[in-house]
Order: structure tokens, then C-alpha cells, then sequence
């Protein structure tokens, strides 16, 4: 039998207020070497793509950052 890893996803609540932090945030996805996502309102978007963070603060109420790997540290400034 074969040894099957289980992808395992993080998924954290964000706040992103002002044009500042939706910059900050996206320089952080960017520096990340894994998949990152925002999510929300039943749809993901790469959290690496300016246009899509920046969309998705004004459009969206909730926000999450979702990753494969624990992005805890890399977005703990943002998260609630």
C-alpha cells in the first residue's frame, strides 16, 4: 500500500482597510513560494494578482486568505 499525502488548507479571516494594506498584503502573497488565495463571496481568486486583491476588498464583505502551507506569519498583520 502506498503512503498518500493529504493536501491539508489554511484558511484565515483578513481585513484589508486601505489601499496600503491591500498592497502590503499582495507583496506578501508575492513573496510566498506556495499557491495563495483570497476567498470569498463563493468565489477564490490568486491573492498574488494586485488587480484581484484590490477587487476583491471593495467587492466582497468577508475576506480569507486560503493556502496549502501555514501563511499564519506571513499575513498575521491582516488577519482577525
Amino acid at each position: 500500500m502506498k503512503n498518500v499525502k493529504q493536501a491539508q488548507t489554511y484558511l484565515y479571516r483578513v481585513v484589508l482597510d486601505t489601499v496600503s494594506d491591500v498592497n502590503a498584503f499582495n507583496r506578501a502573497a508575492t513573496a510566498c513560494k506556495g499557491e495563495v488565495y483570497l476567498v470569498g463571496e463563493h468565489m477564490k481568486i490568486n491573492a498574488k494578482s494586485l488587480l484581484g486583491a484590490h477587487m476583491a476588498r471593495v467587492a466582497w464583505d468577508e475576506l480569507y486568505v486560503e493556502a496549502d502551507f501555514d501563511c499564519y506569519h506571513a499575513f498575521e498583520k491582516f488577519i482577525i
